[in-house]
């Protein structure tokens, strides 16, 4: 598994982590690579029992990243006949050095698509094509064998970039579903919860606007879990409006299970998501969910079954959602069945990872045998 940075807080390196974790369990041997971003990190060490090294990262003003994915490509060459398969989680400089040594190294590469972040400011944004860097980057990425799409959204946006239908495998992000459980807990207060990053994307704005227009008697609370640049703004928002007695702000949580556990809804008003691992995990711990309609939303809430979807940037659409199942106990209760069994169905991690494996080995099976050392069915290598 390559990442950007591992472990990391941010929503793709999390989902590496889990992945990487999960396949461990089933059998599978698993190294994470991850650039050394930072002088505190060790370059080798041992994390959830899974071997991570880091390459160090020259800091060497506009040559930096450059010189890193020299530093990368020479590593898959040393290391050429150590691995299977080669997991580059998103689409960023690290995919473009891996696609260019391809075929020098011979060993089958798949890299994960997220979102906006490939396509703003990333290699594969075609605002940025006229840089020499962009564009030699893109290009090897088109010579990687396959893409694990994690939406609708980011399959439609490759396939718009010209890159081909047979590389696209749609294969979603992964929960946890041991460790978010149905375990509902009691509580006197009502509570309408958030997890996530206070930024703009977030759409937390929209929600404050949302609350000021829901009926809130005095145990009903809205928790906006999380931390971030918008956070402060938040919380004078938030008194700006009125409802600062009945908002909680309790900054980033260490233990989300049980912040949802203690939940009765879920909301989530993102002007763009990927595919929202906040609400994958709340629909693995049995909350319906209010979200907005973008892209990620539409691939995991069914909306009237599920929970229910609303126009993004509306505040009113999204406080009659929230009312609605306020109201209805018994709606909440059936959607959040509802949820939990969809995500037992398609995310579960074993699920999620064992789609990757079965991806791994229909690109290895179609790549010519010169080009690949015999698959390892005494502890698979990845």
């Amino acid at each position: 598994m390559v990442d950007g940075q591992y472990p990391a807080t941010g929503g793709a390196e999390m989902q590496a982590r889990l992945l990487c974790t999960a396949m461990a369990r089933q059998g599978h041997q698993v190294r994470v690579l991850a650039p050394r971003l930072h002088t505190w990190q060790a370059s080798d060490e041992v994390l959830d029992g899974i071997a991570v090294q880091r390459l160090s990262y020259p800091r060497v003003k506009g040559l930096g990243s450059v010189l890193l994915d020299l530093r990368f490509a020479a590593y898959l060459w040393r290391h050429r006949r150590q691995f299977d398969a080669i997991h580059i989680h998103m689409v960023r400089n690290l995919a473009g050095a891996a696609g260019w040594m391809r075929r020098l190294v011979g060993i089958p590469m798949v890299a994960k698509v997220s979102g906006a972040d490939e396509f703003r400011g990333g290699i594969l944004d075609p605002a940025l094509m006229h840089r020499p860097i962009h564009r030699l980057l893109n290009a090897g990425a088109r010579r990687l064998d396959a893409f694990q799409c994690i939406s609708q959204h980011t399959r439609r946006a490759m396939l718009e970039a010209g890159y081909p239908a047979a590389r696209m495998h749609l294969i979603p992000n992964a929960v946890d579903c041991a460790r978010f459980a149905c375990n509902r807990t009691d509580a006197p207060l009502q509570r309408v919860v958030f997890v996530g990053r206070h930024v703009p994307v977030k759409g937390l704005d929209v929600l404050l606007r949302a609350w000021a227009l829901v009926r809130r008697p005095v145990e009903l609370r809205l928790v906006l879990a999380g931390d971030g640049p918008v956070h402060n703004t938040l919380r004078e928002l938030a008194r700006a409006l009125g409802v600062h007695d009945s908002v909680d702000f309790p900054g980033a949580v260490s233990h989300v299970p049980g912040i949802l556990a203690a939940a009765d809804l879920y909301v989530q008003a993102s002007h763009q998501e990927g595919l929202p691992n906040a609400v994958l995990e709340a629909m693995a711990s049995g909350l319906a969910v209010v979200a907005t309609r973008v892209s990620g939303h539409e691939d995991v809430v069914v909306h009237g079954n599920t929970g229910l979807l609303v126009p993004p940037n509306d505040p009113a659409a999204l406080a009659a959602a929230m009312q609605t199942l306020l109201d209805d106990p018994d709606l909440r209760r059936r959607m959040g069945h509802a949820g939990r069994a969809a995500i037992e169905r398609t995310y579960c991690a074993e699920i999620v990872t064992a789609s990757l494996v079965r991806l791994y080995r229909g690109v290895r099976s179609s790549t010519p045998a010169a080009e690949t050392q015999p698959l390892h069915t005494d502890g698979h290598r990845h």
